[in-house]
């Protein structure tokens, strides 16, 4: 058993229905539900007649590394929406299907944090997505928090970093656009970011589950991986981003995504 597990905080929706215990609502406004973040509207009709023409395939084991149809088609995608070219993204070696990023993101830092090191630190804005925390305490880090106020547009602020803390850092979790602020990342501050992995060597772990939520069709979100290559950082060293089907497609239910970036 891992002696963390008792470190770990009770799950926030968890918080929040014994907070609402007893309360009553009005009866005279409608429900505004602050809670899982459940998609409210239906999965694109293709994707669905897709998913029923191929159910045949339950019969058989996907494999960990997903088909080649499946990684050239992400890497299709990334190249596209990210502005990557096309020769940079290797399927076979740049990208993974997973289960659903909550599990990716928690996997992570088992993977990167060496916890026998003399102070292990994983970043993370603040507020957060709970997982974030629990996979740097159970992977021996202490979590290190990076508020995100007005003064700063709602982003951690890289500035309030002392550099014996970044020299301590083995991970930063990012999420952008953010949730739950919607702040969004620019280039010069995802710049500023992969400047600063590279000087003291740790793992940028990008949550982009809403990447494609925004106002603006001309003007998206950036990305870490498309920032990366214009940087000149063709093997995104340092970098992993991570994408999901569950919010940008309503599909929840398929646990579907991806990660991609540095190839170890």
């Amino acid at each position: 058993m891992n002696k963390d597990l008792s470190l770990l905080q009770p799950y926030p929706f968890e918080k929040l229905a014994q907070l609402k215990l007893g309360s009553q609502p009005p009866g005279h406004l409608d429900h505004i539900a602050l809670s899982i973040g459940e998609p409210q509207h239906p999965a694109p009709h293709f994707v669905v007649e897709n998913l029923i023409r191929h159910l045949h395939q339950l019969s058989n084991y996907p494999s960990t590394r997903g088909s080649d149809e499946l990684r050239d088609a992400i890497a299709a995608w990334l190249s596209t929406r990210f502005g990557i070219a096309a020769n940079l993204v290797d399927p076979g070696v740049n990208l993974l299907p997973v289960s659903g990023t909550r599990e990716a993101l928690f996997a992570i830092a088992q993977c990167v944090v060496e916890r026998n090191a003399t102070n292990p630190l994983v970043f993370m804005p603040d507020p957060f997505y709970q997982i974030y925390e629990g996979a740097a305490v159970l992977a021996g880090a202490s979590p290190a928090y990076l508020d995100c106020l007005p003064a700063n547009d709602f982003l951690p602020d890289l500035d309030q970093v002392e550099e014996k803390q970044w020299a301590d850092c083995q991970m930063i979790y990012i999420c952008n656009p953010g949730n739950p602020t919607g702040a969004v990342m620019s280039t010069r501050y995802l710049q500023q970011l992969i400047e600063l992995a590279h000087r003291y060597d740790f793992v940028i772990a990008s949550d982009e589950c809403y990447s494609e939520i925004f106002f603006d069709e001309g003007n998206p979100p950036p990305g870490l991986l498309g920032v990366a290559a214009a940087m000149g950082n063709d093997d995104f060293s340092h970098c992993l981003a991570f994408h999901s089907l569950s919010k940008r497609s309503n599909l929840p239910g398929l646990r579907s995504g991806f990660v991609a970036g540095m190839r170890d």
